[in-house]
């Protein structure tokens, strides 16, 4: 069991001394003891709420995450914060929520850590908005800390094929146009979600947490498993773990959020097709420890990035199909190769890029994603222009 001095942690000023007995009171009526209130405090947020099946299991794996905490000599301290779900919010006035809700989960986040004198953060979150709200209060806080995403929703399945909610909002033009019956429709909207988690195709969720990874805030592994998986416990319980290792090295997210780091995301966003999401949330996230890093520097990785990753919505796969042929690392393997990565970039393992890739082989025999040297198309599949309409 590792030893923190605690008189130099962030959480002496609500437990250390004659004058905190008060504060130290109010940990003992939650069944803490003396010994636990002697350790590092380490604040466990989620999202979890009922609005959506991206949120609805994030509580339990926050359990998983306090077992790691815990088994490494800290304590951990739970709560959750906002989200709003795109995909219960679209198509009408509660859009106007969502990219607010980002800066609100960012806010609440840094609000209850610095109330509460954390010293370090596990943030678990599993939709659209919520994963960039997290990461931008890591980099704000600057405390060691760790993030996990709420894993992917499983594929459904509809006239045996693999559906996504997408396949739904298509159905209802479908509908619309008469080319769908109402009660095809109503069977497709019954089969399409079948668990928890984020939606499957490469949309804002499934793309923001392969950026986790490749900013290298993310154990390894951990965007892909989908949500339903027990496997999920596991990198749950090892995030804790990673949490206090980065507390004793004193490894923080500005140590390891850099611009290299934050081109290596926008890479990763490229060659999976993902999100034009990101060309909103990396450069927030940049601007949260100042780092000149916009749409525009975006748009120029996705010029220089080969496609690689055949994913829905443009393509043919889903984020458990991605997971099975070898999941991020493997994509950032071949990317690495090809010298579209930066491997000298320090990650949450404590190892840099190159260290955590060393082990990693692509796997030519799948067919989610392609080798550097055989692109789906040589460029991302976003362009940034400018001209006199958009200077």
């Amino acid at each position: 069991m590792r030893k923190f001095n605690k008189k130099k942690l962030p959480s002496r000023y609500t437990t250390v001394g004659p004058d905190r007995a008060p504060q130290r009171s109010f940990y003992y009526a939650m069944d803490l003891t003396e010994k636990d209130v002697a350790k590092p405090f380490v604040g466990v947020v989620s999202t979890w709420n009922e609005a959506a099946p991206c949120n609805i299991n994030l509580m339990k794996q926050a359990q998983f995450v306090k077992q790691g905490v815990n088994a490494s000599g800290g304590t951990p301290r739970e709560f959750c914060t906002i989200t709003v779900t795109d995909g219960i919010a679209m198509g009408h006035e509660g859009m106007k929520s969502s990219l607010i809700s980002r800066d609100v989960i960012a806010d609440s986040t840094e609000l209850t850590v610095r109330g509460h004198c954390y010293d370090a953060l596990v943030g678990l979150a599993g939709c659209d908005k919520s994963l960039p709200g997290l990461m931008m209060s890591m980099v704000r806080l600057n405390i060691p800390s760790v993030f996990i995403y709420g894993g992917s929703i499983l594929p459904g399945r509809f006239e045996g094929k693999d559906v996504t909610v997408v396949d739904v909002f298509e159905g209802v033009g479908k509908y619309t146009s008469k080319k769908m019956t109402a009660h095809a429709l109503r069977k497709l909207e019954l089969k399409a979600c079948p668990s928890a988690g984020a939606c499957g195709g490469q949309f804002t969720a499934n793309t923001m947490a392969c950026v986790s990874e490749a900013i290298g805030l993310a154990l390894p592994y951990s965007a892909g498993t989908p949500a339903p998986y027990k496997e999920r416990h596991k990198y749950a319980i090892n995030s804790g773990k990673a949490v206090m290792k980065l507390l004793e090295k004193n490894i923080r997210p500005r140590d390891i959020v850099t611009r290299k780091a934050l081109e290596n995301a926008a890479t990763v966003v490229a060659a999976t097709g993902g999100s034009t999401n990101a060309g909103l949330h990396l450069p927030a996230i940049a601007n949260e420890i100042g780092i000149k890093f916009d749409l525009m520097d975006v748009a120029k990785i996705f010029k220089r990035t080969p496609y690689l990753a055949d994913l829905k919505p443009g393509g043919k796969y889903v984020a458990k199909d991605m997971w099975e042929a070898g999941g991020v690392p493997m994509l950032l393997k071949t990317l690495y190769d090809g010298g579209y990565i930066h491997g000298d970039c320090m990650t949450v393992t404590g190892k840099t890029m190159k260290e955590n890739l060393k082990n990693v082989k692509f796997n030519p025999k799948q067919k989610v994603m392609r080798s550097y040297k055989n692109p789906i198309t040589p460029t991302g599949g976003v362009v940034g222009l400018r001209g006199n309409l958009a200077p």
